[in-house]
């Protein structure tokens, strides 16, 4: 039976596949797990190996550690540039596409997903050192400790084990240009004009409450735009109790439960995934909705606040 590049199998399971189209023809689907691209799965004979130049070995290279890090990303992530000084040196001049000519070997590769504002992520972000996933820029992270219980059905016995994984502490995502240089510069200076020319003299009591409502809006921004949405781990398997309300990414690479979405934009699997914001310049989910909604709630408040502030109505 054939089946997706690296989809467990499921059948008769009754769970259903999500199937983003794709184009690649090189790697055979009969794999399992992740792909062992040095152990000659990079569909390429010997032949035509030694026919390569030097540039083309190098691109082929990179190419099957791109693949690899696709497959064994602890992240449900899609098919990008390992780094961001990958993604550098790929585009090239940037807005002027890649300054290298796509191999014929990988011609029909599939499409790596390159929404937002990968251009500056990749400029910016290779210089700060900043990490990866999909399209989302790691500013911060860390690990952490994780309990996981497993119940024997046979013999009813539990068994834990204790393992670490990297927590997301601080991430943007690929609109942050206009997270910095739009949607704060406008809250800020029309906060700051307000404070400035409509605030003095006015009673104290009001002044707390405009600035405890523009630390609010400030903070709820930061929350929802520097705040890993809900990015997913991988999952090879759904849960025993609830297959059939899983389907199988194949973008993402993971088994996902209903509400969990792969976004192109973001190019990872986000859990109760609702949109992406340019405003916020990230993914709205499971994780920074909630300061989204005090997000948007605070933007309405402080705007009727500054504006009667500024006409003089208070």
């Amino acid at each position: 039976m054939s089946r997706r590049v690296g989809a467990p199998s499921s059948a008769g399971s009754g769970i259903k596949k999500e199937h983003v189209p794709l184009t690649k023809t090189r790697v055979v689907a009969e794999v399992e797990g992740p792909l062992k691209l040095d152990e000659g799965d990079d569909g390429i004979k010997d032949e035509t190996k030694q026919s390569l130049s030097l540039d083309e070995r190098f691109e082929l290279e990179r190419h099957n550690a791109k693949m690899k890090h696709w497959k064994e990303n602890p992240f449900a992530a899609g098919l990008v540039e390992v780094t961001w000084k990958d993604q550098l040196e790929q585009s090239g001049n940037c807005c002027g596409g890649s300054s290298r000519a796509t191999p014929a070997w990988a011609q029909d590769e599939i499409h790596p997903d390159s929404g937002g504002c990968t251009c500056c992520s990749a400029w910016i972000c290779s210089k700060l050192g900043a990490g990866r996933i999909g399209n989302m820029a790691v500013l911060q992270q860390s690990q952490e400790w994780v309990e996981e219980v497993t119940l024997d059905e046979e013999t009813g016995e539990s068994t834990t084990r204790r393992y670490t994984q990297p927590k997301l502490n601080f991430v943007v995502g690929p609109y942050w240009p206009m997270l910095m240089f739009v949607t704060y510069p406008l809250i800020l200076g029309v906060s700051g004009w307000t404070w400035m020319t409509a605030l003095p003299g006015k009673p104290l009591l009001l002044q707390i409450v405009w600035g405890f409502l523009s630390f609010g809006l400030v903070f709820a921004l930061f929350q929802t735009a520097f705040r890993d949405p809900g990015i997913m781990r991988k999952r090879r398997n759904p849960p025993p109790q609830e297959e059939a309300q899983w389907r199988w990414s194949d973008a993402g690479q993971t088994y996902r439960p209903r509400g969990a979405v792969y976004d192109t934009d973001t190019a990872v699997v986000v859990e109760q995934f609702d949109h992406t914001c340019p405003w916020t310049g990230t993914a709205i989910g499971k994780n920074n909705m909630l300061a989204f909604q005090c997000f948007v709630g605070l933007v309405f408040f402080c705007l009727i606040m500054d504006i009667l502030l500024l006409t003089g109505a208070f």
